[in-house]
């Protein structure tokens, strides 16, 4: 079996299918490369293709008349995007960018659905993917609506940090989003993320070397974003 079949397996939505299904799945698809910065889908876009990124990493972005980038998550191969206009057929609700070199196999909308239809497994799977989306976007409305700035860094720490899987109490995020990227995700500006990196830096709670920042104290942190409030 070839490296499409390899790449496939890889995803938690094709754990229980089988092998010669996946073989079909990939070899009736089309895959394609990307270069850092290339667009994969466009926000508002009426496209309803399905893209499972198979190497790469990728952003999921809008961006305001102003020209501002509001960033909502990174995803990391084996990662799925695309399913939402594919179910709902509504535009897309967000644009992809890139981050680095990328290959992605995408799959038409009628093909997606029917495999939906036809494998109860991935189906299945696909629920849970988009569970956690919704709970992981709640996440972020409490935060906004909650937490002053100070407390948004934090918590997006916490969750940069939690992706990781990272046993005990620290964490080592080895590409670590810039500053502005932060800023991004938790609507603030460069310079706030900036100065609270270096506060938590001079109590010994992270620190930076080159692009990564080690987490040194997990329990720390989030006993300082428990005492957080919407006034820090």
């Amino acid at each position: 079996m070839g490296e499409r079949f390899a790449a496939l397996r890889g995803f938690m939505l094709f754990a229980d299918v089988a092998p010669d299904t996946i073989e079909a799945i990939a070899g009736s698809c089309t895959w394609r490369g990307f270069e850092p910065g290339q667009t994969i889908i466009s926000h508002q876009d009426p496209s309803r293709d399905v893209v499972f990124l198979t190497t790469g990493r990728a952003r999921a972005s809008v961006y305001a008349a102003s020209g501002r980038q509001v960033s909502f998550r990174d995803i990391d191969a084996p990662g799925i995007f695309g399913e939402l206009a594919a179910i709902d057929g509504l535009p897309r609700s967000a644009s992809i960018e890139a981050l680095g070199k990328c290959l992605a196999m995408t799959m038409p909308q009628a093909r997606f659905l029917n495999m939906l239809a036809a494998h109860p497994s991935i189906a299945l799977a696909v629920m849970q993917h988009l569970s956690g989306m919704v709970r992981g976007l709640s996440d972020r409305v409490v935060e906004l609506s909650t937490l002053a700035v100070r407390g948004r860094i934090h918590a997006e720490l916490i969750r940069l940090a939690e992706a990781t899987r990272a046993d005990g109490n620290e964490a080592v995020l080895s590409s670590a989003p810039t500053h502005l990227d932060i800023a991004n995700r938790i609507a603030t500006h460069r310079e706030a993320v900036t100065r609270e990196l270096g506060r938590l830096e001079a109590l010994g709670v992270v620190v930076k070397e080159g692009r990564t920042l080690k987490i040194l104290d997990m329990a720390l942190l989030r006993a300082m974003l428990s005492s957080c409030d919407a006034s820090d």
